[in-house]
């Protein structure tokens, strides 16, 4: 079933304050992330922990359409400070890819920003790398955020996973790849 939810201003303003402050900016590896003032005009859905116990992680997930383009944010909390995840997007036919990550800030806030015209892997994956594909073949889009076990950046500057290109690793050395949120619903564009 694919879903457009909308959260009420009010309740996304809430949950975007609690993961950071309105127009934070957060740096990202060498990226820096700006949160919008506010999040009118985006579409929301909740990111809900993928595991049963302890202090689970809960997020949300804002995107837009923008000129054929997917503008998404994922904002989330509480995350291991210091710790690195990602931020997968998982196509209609199943192929993941790996989209951002970032690193937890200290007070255990998680952001994270993209802007998909093509579902590609952008971080260092192993050898089940899918092609790249365009948005619109891609539809419906599940989105997760889950563990990135990938080297830390200073071990590397290739893929020691293997896959097809050298792409960036900025993980946290561990080789966990654990699911820590997902969305129930799809993510449904019309690029």
């Amino acid at each position: 079933m694919t879903v457009r939810a909308r959260v009420p201003f009010a309740l996304a303003l809430a949950i975007a304050v609690a993961a950071c402050g309105p127009g934070d900016s957060s740096a990202s590896d060498d990226a820096v992330v700006h949160v919008p003032e506010s999040f009118a005009g985006f579409d929301s859905m909740p990111l809900v922990s993928a595991s049963k116990g302890g202090a689970a992680p809960a997020g949300t997930l804002y995107y837009r359409e923008v000129s054929g383009s997917l503008d998404w944010y994922v904002l989330a909390r509480p995350f291991s400070a210091g710790h690195a995840y990602r931020v997968v997007m998982t196509s209609a036919d199943g192929h993941e890819y790996a989209v951002a990550s970032s690193r937890a800030r200290g007070d255990g806030s998680f952001i994270a920003h993209g802007v998909e015209t093509t579902l590609m892997n952008r971080q260092c994956v192993g050898t089940e790398d899918p092609s790249q594909r365009p948005l619109a073949d891609a539809v419906p889009i599940t989105v997760a955020v889950k563990q990135d076990g990938s080297p830390p950046a200073s071990s590397s500057g290739t893929d020691p996973l293997g896959s097809r290109s050298a792409l960036p690793c900025n993980g946290n050395g561990d080789g966990v790849f654990e699911y820590v949120l997902r969305a129930n619903q799809k993510v449904a564009v019309n690029p």
